[in-house]
């Protein structure tokens, strides 16, 4: 009896491991591996795109002219005059503030430009900036306090704004980053 229950342990075991390890259960390199920054494939390139028209559709991203917000992906797509996709708001850290229509915006959660993590600090930014050799020694092109809440950076070399959770302070963290073509 003894055997028997061995041997319909491993045949226990053989078909569990054959639908577990089937070919109906392989995953796919694309489901592996999500797009780590998905704004890249959209960036620069035209609304009657079908990569741009499938993103906008799969992401149910709504339209506010100039921008298509796909509030869950932690983005919001700048339209240009000419209907390409000229920059993309990431919203890094959720919370009210400047930049556009943010307050109901999933953190956006793919990689980020140049290095930069969602953690960084104005300090750390400038640190990675200068590293690759951008700005005055990391330290933006020009930089403003529209609200007297937050910092914008601009980094015109490296195409970028970024929003800082205050105002020009070492330790602000990155409140959502703007990346142009």
């Amino acid at each position: 009896m003894n055997s028997r229950f061995r041997t319909f342990g491993f045949l226990m075991i053989i078909m569990i491991c054959t639908t577990a390890c089937g070919p109906g259960t392989s995953v796919t390199e694309e489901e592996a591996a999500p797009n780590p920054a998905p704004y890249r494939d959209v960036l620069g390139k035209s609304l009657t795109d079908q990569e741009v028209a499938d993103f906008i559709n799969s992401n149910q991203c709504s339209s506010v002219l100039p921008y298509f917000l796909c509030k869950e992906k932690g983005m919001a797509l700048l339209i240009d005059a000419n209907q390409k996709v000229e920059g993309v708001f990431l919203y890094v850290n959720r919370s009210a503030g400047f930049v556009p229509f943010e307050d109901d915006f999933t953190p956006y959660k793919g990689e980020l430009p140049l290095g930069l993590k969602f953690y960084d600090t104005m300090g750390a930014v400038e640190y990675k900036l200068n590293q690759k050799g951008i700005g005055n020694h990391g330290l933006p092109d020009s930089g403003s306090t529209p609200d007297h809440i937050h910092y914008v950076a601009f980094y015109k070399e490296a195409g970028l704004t970024i929003t800082y959770n205050s105002p020009q302070d070492e330790d602000a963290l990155i409140h959502a980053i703007l990346v142009r073509k």
